[in-house]
């Protein structure tokens, strides 16, 4: 089961041990990989946070989960599509189509634990799936679209 929680950003880490408490009845420490990704050693519950302004993200899943969440800036992104394929480049034709795409990859990516910056290069959004090497990868990705902002949720299957 996974479920995703909205709220402010300042209480992020506060309301994560509540949620986590909650699922498990136990209070865990929450640790750091080298990558920055937080965890919970021993928990059976995989989480990932996002930020973007003044609003953050929970998602807590049974599966290893990664959640994305970028505000509408309205702002140019040609610097970073120049890095996408020409399939994706044909689907966006605005910010929240920029947006959209950004944030799968970027939930995928969380996903994995690893670092976007190292797999830029070889990830695709493409017709509502995401291809890492150009393999359709076996997740289940969402996407949410708020007054603010747009969200990604990713989930391994």
């Amino acid at each position: 089961m996974t479920e995703l929680y909205s709220i402010k950003n300042e209480d992020v880490y506060k309301k994560l041990r509540n949620i986590l408490k909650t699922r498990t009845d136990v209070f865990y420490e929450i640790k750091r990989t080298e990558n920055g990704k937080p965890f919970i050693e021993g928990n059976p519950l995989f989480f990932s946070i996002a930020h973007s302004g003044k609003c953050a993200l929970i998602a807590v899943s049974d599966n290893p989960v990664g959640v994305d969440f970028e505000i509408f800036r309205e702002k140019e992104h040609m610097a970073i599509l120049i890095r996408f394929t020409e399939r994706e480049k044909s689907e966006i034709k605005n910010e929240n189509d920029f947006l959209r795409h950004w944030t799968a990859r970027e939930a995928f990516v969380k996903m994995r634990g690893a670092e976007l910056w190292e797999n830029l290069k070889s990830l695709e959004f493409f017709g509502g799936e995401i291809y890492f090497d150009g393999i359709r990868q076996n997740c289940e990705l969402k996407t949410y679209i708020f007054p603010s902002g747009i969200a990604a949720l990713c989930i391994q299957k």
